[in-house]
């Protein structure tokens, strides 16, 4: 790997790292979502600052060429990060349909008390 492209390329991971840090820090991201965020950028740095990583696995899993490993890696990356958020999607649509189910009952019970306190106001008008 071009030395110049590695420095870049490590330039970008730290930077990126920074933002996800910051923004972790911040409390604009919660942390158990940065996780997979942080462990892909920790991946990438280790297989950017030691090339062979990508040439090693290549010859174990019996690929060639090494930009179709660093393309293998990619894809892996997508679909961990896809993964987490679909589980982070389904998680809260279920708090969300839990919260709906409970306004509906809270907004039945205030109709049931409001329609008591109205039908008692109709029978006792002095009270």
């Amino acid at each position: 790997m071009n030395t110049i492209l590695q420095a870049f390329l490590l330039l970008c991971l730290v930077s990126f790292l920074v933002i996800i840090t910051c923004f972790t820090a911040k409390k604009k991201l919660n942390l158990k979502y940065t996780l997979v965020w942080l462990f892909s950028i920790i991946s990438m740095i280790l297989i950017t600052t030691f090339p062979q990583i990508v040439d090693f696995v290549g010859d174990v899993v019996g690929i060639v060429a090494p930009v179709n490993t660093v393309f293998l890696f990619s894809g892996m990356f997508m679909v961990l990060i896809i993964m987490s958020l679909t589980f982070i999607v389904s998680h809260l649509n279920n708090k969300l349909y839990c919260m709906a189910q409970e306004i509906a009952l809270l907004e039945k019970k205030v109709r049931d008390l409001s329609y008591e306190q109205n039908r008692n106001l109709h029978e006792n008008p002095l009270q």
